[in-house]
């Protein structure tokens, strides 16, 4: 038995298309690299410390929203607990006037069935 060649999984001219954008991507690394080398060291250099100083004030601004966040955070807490505590202060409230009206409701009913 000799072996047989298996079909491509690929449609037909599909190799062709792979092997041109392999040639492209060869060539644009190259380019690339090309570039690269002809660059001054001293520009790259520059274009790394304009990056970092970059990085840096993106730190420095992340820092500064981060506080403020944080301090915002504190407040947000800080108007919780008011109104925990105002709610509580209700709900006492409420349960001292439900047994004030029962009391009253007690009260005005022993004194319209009393008689004399």
């Amino acid at each position: 038995m000799s072996p047989t060649a298996s079909p491509s999984p690929l449609p037909a001219g599909w190799m062709e298309i792979l092997d041109e954008v392999h040639m492209r991507l060869d060539h644009a690394i190259a380019a690339t690299n090309a570039r690269m080398h002809g660059m001054p060291a001293h520009e790259a250099a520059n274009l790394v410390q304009a990056r970092h100083q970059e990085v840096a004030r993106w730190h420095e601004r992340l820092r500064r929203l981060s506080a403020y966040l944080e301090s915002a955070e504190q407040v947000v807490q800080s108007v919780d607990e008011i109104l925990e505590a105002e709610e509580a202060r209700l709900r006492q409230h409420l349960a001292k006037s439900g047994t004030l009206r029962q009391r009253l409701a007690e009260g005005a009913g022993g004194a319209i069935g009393y008689t004399a």
